[in-house]
C-alpha cells in the first residue's frame, strides 16, 4: 500500500528530488538475528539503491498441513510459495515526480491439503497464489502483479496494470494466509470472490482525504491473469470496486475499519433459483449478466503496552503494537446469483503477552458462513452454514524468520463431510 507521498516542487534540484520519495525507505541494517531482512544490506549498496529509488525483497512461505481426522479425507501436504517484490520508485529517482513502478513475481511448488479439506473456502490461503487449475499445479515463475502508479498531488493518483487482490487492510485479519490466520475466510473478504480473483487487469483511482481516510476504486477483469497479459478477458466479466478505510483512535487506542462494495457486470453468473435446463445432455442453470456483493472490515485494539499512538499500518499483514485487539467482518452478496447468503467473523489477537517474547503474536476467531439454498443448491445436497474456528501463533525466530503453528476446525457444508481438524505449521523468512 502506498502510505508516503512526497511531492517535490519544479524547481527542487536533484539532490531534493532524491530525497524524497513515495514508499518509505526499508531498513536494512543490523546484525542476522536483529535485521529485518534475512540477506542484510550488502554492505551499504541495498541501502544505497533504496535512496535512489529501488528496491527488492523475496518472501519465503513454507507449509505443512495436514487433516487429521474428518474432511473429505485425511493426509498432509507440504509445498512452499516464493514472491520476488521489485519497487521502482521514479519520483525518488527524480526522473518521474509522483511515479511508482509495482511488480510481484511468484512461484509455487509441492502441495496443499485444500483438496481434501472438505471445505468450499480454502483452508490454506497462500496456497491459492497463484491461481492454476488444476489446483496445486507447480508454478516455475509467473507474473501476476505489474502495475503503474501516478500520483498527480499528494492526495491523488491514477494506476494501471495488474493487481494482487489478496492484500487486506485490517490489522488483525490480514496477513495473506501467512502471519496471521490461514483460512480465507479470516483472511480476506471472500464475498466478491464471483467477480475478484486473484490477479486483475483494472485501472485505480486513489483519493487519500486525510492520513487517516484513503478512498480506492478499481475497475476490473472478472477472468485471473496470473499468467497472462489480461487484455484478451476484458469481455469476459468485468468488476468495479469501491474501498473506504478510516482510522481513529477510540478511548486513546487505534482503530479502523473499511467497507467495500462491489458490482460485476457482463459475465455468466447462475441463479441459485433458476431454472434447471438440460442443453446438450448437460445440466445448466439460466444465468444473470450482473452480480453484487459487500464487505464491511473493523478491527480495534483494546489494551496497549507503552505509547497507543505509535504508528499502525493495518495493510502490512501483522500486529503493530504489544497488546490486545478485537476485529470482525460482515459480509453480504446478491442472494440471486451468490451462494453466499452472508458471513459474519470475528477473533482476538494478542501480541507480546508472554514475558521476553514481545513479537510473538496469537489469535483466535470464528467464521460463520450462511449459505442460500436454491434449486441448484438442494439438487447436489449442499447443507445452508459452515462454520470455522481458527487458532494460530506466530513465533519470532528473528525478525526476518517467523514459524506461524495454526490449527482450525472446519464445518463443511458439502454431503457427507465430516467436521475437520487440520493442523499445520509454517516457516516465513523475508530476505
Amino acid at each position: 500500500a502506498v502510505m508516503f507521498f512526497t511531492a517535490p516542487s519544479a524547481q527542487a534540484d536533484d539532490a531534493q528530488a532524491k530525497s524524497s520519495g513515495i514508499l518509505p525507505l526499508p531498513d536494512y541494517a543490523g546484525d542476522f538475528v536483529k535485521r529485518s531482512y534475512l540477506l542484510g544490506d550488502f554492505g551499504g549498496k541495498r541501502t544505497e539503491w533504496a535512496k535512489k529509488g529501488f528496491t527488492f525483497d523475496i518472501d519465503y512461505n513454507q507449509y505443512f498441513q495436514a487433516v487429521t481426522d474428518g474432511g473429505a479425507d485425511t493426509g498432509s501436504e507440504y509445498g512452499g510459495t516464493i514472491d520476488y517484490n521489485i519497487n521502482i520508485d521514479f519520483d525518488r529517482m527524480g526522473l518521474i515526480p509522483g511515479g511508482l513502478l509495482q511488480m510481484r513475481a511468484v512461484s509455487r511448488y509441492g502441495r496443499s491439503v485444500n483438496g481434501i479439506s472438505g471445505s468450499l473456502i480454502p483452508v490454506n490461503t497462500d496456497a491459492t497464489h497463484p491461481t492454476t487449475s488444476p489446483m496445486d499445479e507447480d508454478v516455475a515463475l509467473w507474473l501476476p502483479v505489474i502495475n503503474y502508479t501516478q500520483f498527480l498531488s499528494e492526495k491523488f493518483a491514477l494506476g494501471f496494470g495488474k493487481y494482487d487482490t489478496y492484500d487486506s487492510a485490517n490489522e488483525f485479519a490480514g496477513g495473506r494466509g501467512r502471519s496471521q490466520w490461514w483460512n480465507q475466510n479470516l483472511t480476506m473478504p471472500v464475498s466478491p470472490a464471483l467477480i475478484i480473483p486473484y490477479s486483475v487487469l483494472g485501472a485505480t483511482a486513489l483519493v487519500m482525504l486525510n492520513p487517516n481516510l484513503t478512498i480506492t476504486g478499481m475497475v476490473g477483469t472478472s477472468t485471473d491473469v496470473s499468467d497472462r497479459s489480461g487484455f484478451d478477458d476484458l469481455d469476459d466479466g468485468l468488476f468495479a470496486i469501491l474501498s473506504i478505510t478510516y482510522q481513529y483512535h477510540l478511548g486513546g487506542l487505534p482503530g479502523g475499519f473499511t467497507v467495500m462494495p462491489g458490482y460485476g457486470w457482463n459475465g455468466n453468473f447462475n441463479e441459485i433459483n433458476g431454472r434447471i435446463n438440460i442443453d446438450e445432455g448437460q445440466l445448466e442453470l439460466t444465468t444473470k449478466d450482473d452480480t453484487w456483493s459487500a464487505a464491511f472490515d473493523f478491527w480495534q485494539y483494546l489494551w496497549v503496552e507503552g505509547d497507543p499512538k505509535q504508528s499502525v499500518d493495518p495493510g502490512d499483514g501483522r500486529q503493530d503494537l504489544q497488546g490486545v485487539g478485537v476485529f470482525s467482518r460482515v459480509q453480504f452478496a446478491d442472494r440471486d446469483t451468490n451462494p453466499l447468503d452472508y458471513s459474519i467473523s470475528g477473533g482476538v489477537c494478542a501480541k507480546g503477552l508472554i514475558p521476553r517474547r514481545d513479537n510473538d503474536a496469537m489469535g483466535i476467531a470464528y467464521n460463520y458462513n450462511k449459505l442460500r439454498k436454491g434449486r441448484f443448491l438442494d439438487f447436489i445436497g449442499i447443507d445452508t452454514q459452515s462454520t470455522v474456528w481458527e487458532l494460530f501463533y506466530n513465533i519470532e525466530l528473528t525478525p526476518a524468520v517467523h514459524l506461524n503453528l495454526d490449527a482450525q476446525l472446519s464445518d463443511s457444508s458439502l454431503p457427507n463431510i465430516d467436521t475437520a481438524t487440520i493442523l499445520g505449521a509454517s516457516l516465513q523468512i523475508r530476505f
